[in-house]
C-alpha cells in the first residue's frame, strides 16, 4: 500500500478543472462567422451617379459673398451624403441625356434639364440631385432600366431569388432584389396607367403593357420562363418605350396629378414595409424584411431624385419641395443603414435591433408621402 502524505492529498483534491466555457465560445464564434459569410456578404447596391454639371453652367453659380461669413448666425455648410461604396462591383453607368431625334411633343409641361442641382436640407445637409433629358420622362424610364439591369447582368451570381445550389444561401441579397423588383412593378404600374396618359380615355402604351406584364413573372421562376428571360424581355419593352418619347410617339406628363397619383403608390407601400419592420418575426426572418426594405427603399430614392428636378414645377405651386427634400433626406439615410450583421435584439435592450432602425426613417418617408399626396 502507498504511503500519501496529506499535503498531496489536498493538492490533488484542489486541481483546477478545465472549464468548458472555451469551447463553447469558439463554437458560438465559428457559428457568428458562417451566419456572416453566407448572408449576403458586403450586400453592394447599385450607384446611379448624377451628370457632371457643364463648365459653363457652373460659371453662372452664384457665389456668396464675404460678408456672410462674418454674419452671426451663419448657415451650416452642406456636406453631401455619399452611398458607401460598393466592394468589388462596378457601379451602374452615368444616367446620360438622350438627345430626341424629332421634337416631344404632347407633354403640357416640361422641366428644363438640371444640371448638378442640390436638394436643400433641414440640418445643413443637401441630396446631390441628378440632371435629367429635355425630353419629359427618358431619365425617369433610364432609371428603371439601370437599377433591373444591376441586379440582372451586373452583380455577382445575377439574379438569385430562383437560384438553385449556392444562391439558397445568400438569402440577404435575394430579399433585397426582391425589394428592388416590387418596387419596380409599382413603378411601372404608375407609369402605364398615369404618367404617359392624359386621361382615363386615353390609350395604354402597348410596350409599357407588356413591360407590366412581364415584371410580373414569378421572382423564383426558373424555368418556362425563367425570372430573368422575362425581365429581360421587359426591360427591352422600356427601351422601345423611352426611343418612343424620344421621337415624340408618346408623351410623358409632368402634372400634379399625376406626381399625386405615384407619391400616392409609394405611400401604400411603405405602409407595409414599416409594418414588416416593427412585428416580431424571430432572429432567423428578421435579415429577410431588413434587406426587402433596403431594396424598396434604394429604388424609391433614386426615383424620387429624378422626379423632384422633372416635376419641380409642381412642387412648387403645390409648396411641397421642402417636403420632398426631406423625403430625400430620410431615404439617403435608409440608403446607408448596412449593418455588418442584422441584429433583432429589444428595443430597450443592450443589442442593437436593426429594423427598427431602418424604420425609423422609413416611418418619416410614409407621413410626409402622405402629407404630399394631400396637397
Amino acid at each position: 500500500m502507498e504511503v500519501v502524505d496529506e499535503g498531496t492529498l489536498r493538492f490533488i483534491a484542489c486541481r483546477p478543472i478545465r472549464p468548458r466555457a472555451c469551447l463553447s465560445f469558439l463554437a458560438i464564434c465559428f457559428l457568428l462567422i458562417f451566419v456572416a459569410s453566407t448572408s449576403g456578404y458586403a450586400l453592394q447596391k447599385p450607384e446611379i451617379e448624377p451628370s457632371q454639371a457643364s463648365s459653363a453652367e457652373q460659371s453662372h453659380q452664384p457665389h456668396q459673398p464675404a460678408a456672410r461669413e462674418k454674419a452671426p448666425a451663419p448657415e451650416k455648410e452642406h456636406k453631401q451624403l455619399e452611398a458607401p461604396p460598393a466592394h468589388g462591383e462596378a457601379g451602374l453607368p452615368k444616367v446620360e441625356a438622350h438627345p430626341p431625334e424629332a421634337p416631344a411633343s404632347g407633354p403640357l409641361e416640361h422641366a428644363p434639364a438640371h444640371a448638378g442641382t442640390h436638394g436643400e436640407m433641414h440640418g445643413g445637409e443637401h441630396v446631390e440631385l441628378p440632371s435629367i433629358s429635355p425630353v419629359a420622362g427618358v431619365t425617369f424610364v433610364d432609371t428603371l432600366i439601370q437599377l433591373m439591369e444591376y441586379e440582372l447582368n451586373v452583380r455577382f451570381l445575377g439574379w438569385r431569388p430562383n437560384g438553385i445550389f449556392i444562391c439558397r444561401f445568400t438569402s440577404d441579397i435575394n430579399n433585397y432584389q426582391l425589394g428592388v423588383l416590387e418596387a419596380v412593378r409599382f413603378t411601372v404600374f404608375r407609369l402605364k396607367d398615369s404618367l404617359t396618359r392624359l386621361g382615363e380615355a386615353d390609350s395604354y402604351d402597348p410596350d409599357l403593357e407588356q413591360a407590366f406584364n412581364e415584371f410580373y413573372i414569378s421572382a423564383t421562376s426558373w424555368w418556362f420562363p425563367s425570372a430573368e428571360s422575362s425581365y429581360r424581355e421587359a426591360i427591352d419593352h422600356l427601351k422601345k418605350f423611352r426611343t418612343k418619347l424620344e421621337t415624340g410617339q408618346r408623351s410623358f406628363y409632368y402634372r400634379r396629378d399625376t406626381l399625386v397619383a405615384l407619391l400616392s403608390t409609394y405611400k401604400d407601400q411603405i405602409g407595409n414595409v414599416n409594418r414588416t419592420l416593427v412585428m416580431p418575426v424571430g432572429w432567423w426572418k428578421s435579415n429577410d424584411y431588413f434587406y426587402y426594405a433596403r431594396g424598396v427603399a434604394h429604388v424609391y430614392f433614386e426615383i424620387l431624385k429624378v422626379s423632384r428636378v422633372g416635376f419641380k414645377n409642381q412642387l412648387a405651386t403645390m409648396h411641397g419641395a421642402d417636403i420632398m427634400d426631406e423625403v430625400l433626406h430620410e431615404l439617403s439615410i435608409a440608403d446607408q443603414i448596412d449593418p455588418w450583421i442584422i441584429l433583432d435584439g429589444d428595443l430597450d435592450g443592450f443589442i442593437a435591433n436593426h429594423r427598427a432602425n431602418l424604420n425609423a426613417p422609413l416611418s418619416e418617408v410614409g407621413h410626409m408621402l402622405a402629407v404630399l399626396s394631400m396637397l
